[in-house]
């Protein structure tokens, strides 16, 4: 562990006295962080492992970067504006690509369980072993649903605990992931990935983890803009005999 050379974080000067612990996905994080650097370190190497496992690809070249709160707007990013405080992200305006995590969690995560922090870091994680490859444009119930459900997936896989934490989430919140749209507070935004989560939770118990691998490699072989007809098919289709029926009897969707 020492000072940071040639990583994401040379290319905001504020962030140039952090130190980078190595792995199989380093963390780059500030001085006296060190504890919590390592446990993001093993959290993410658990996760990375569970989705190389069920996507059957390699896990992609990345870093981590853990952000002090007073750091957050210098934290590298695709847009010029920072995105909200405590919210992780994964960008590729880094080389390596970098899954950004905050020093503290936003308040809008909910519910806030033993399982929260876990799912959120590895819904990115998965965001990142998905556009290892070309994904296209796709509504964003399927954009945001298959990271969900890899997140929940390897959640089974390294034994965490998802019973209370699934409990814990209003299956109604006034809308489904379909009809969900438009400009949404952060209630909302986080009812919406809930009511994902808990349609993934669903499908893994009713189908397995295969139908992950084979959402994943059909949305990598799609060449044209997703549209919402299009991807009820590649879902269902992912999911195999019956999933259509099932979906169709799914509150959530």
């Amino acid at each position: 562990m020492g000072n940071v050379a040639g990583s994401a974080v040379d290319e905001r000067a504020a962030l140039l006295g952090y130190e980078r612990l190595e792995g199989a996905i380093p963390v780059v994080h500030p001085p006296g962080f060190g504890e919590r650097a390592a446990k993001a370190r093993d959290l993410l190497e658990d996760g990375a492992a569970s989705l190389s496992e069920i996507l059957d690809v390699e896990t992609p070249v990345l870093e981590a970067l853990l952000v002090a709160d007073v750091n957050w707007d210098r934290a590298p990013r695709e847009n010029e504006r920072s995105y909200p405080p405590g919210l992780p992200y994964f960008t590729r305006a880094a080389t390596p690509p970098t899954l950004v995590l905050p020093e503290t969690l936003s308040a809008a995560f909910r519910p806030r369980t033993n399982a929260t922090g876990t799912l959120i870091v590895w819904h990115e994680l998965a965001h990142a072993f998905l556009l290892g490859e070309p994904v296209p444009r796709t509504p964003a119930w399927l954009r945001e649903y298959l990271p969900q459900a890899l997140s929940d997936a390897a959640a089974r896989r390294t034994g965490l605990p998802l019973e209370e934490h699934l409990q814990e989430i209003d299956r109604d919140p006034g809308f489904t992931v379909r009809s969900f749209g438009g400009r949404a507070d952060a209630e909302d935004q986080m009812s919406f990935q809930n009511l994902l989560l808990v349609l993934g939770a669903a499908a893994l118990e009713e189908f397995g983890e295969d139908f992950l691998r084979a959402l994943a490699r059909a949305l990598w072989e799609e060449t044209d803009i997703v549209r919402e007809e299009r991807a009820e098919e590649l879902l269902a289709g992912s999911l195999g005999p019956g999933g259509r029926r099932w979906l169709a009897s799914r509150v959530e969707f």
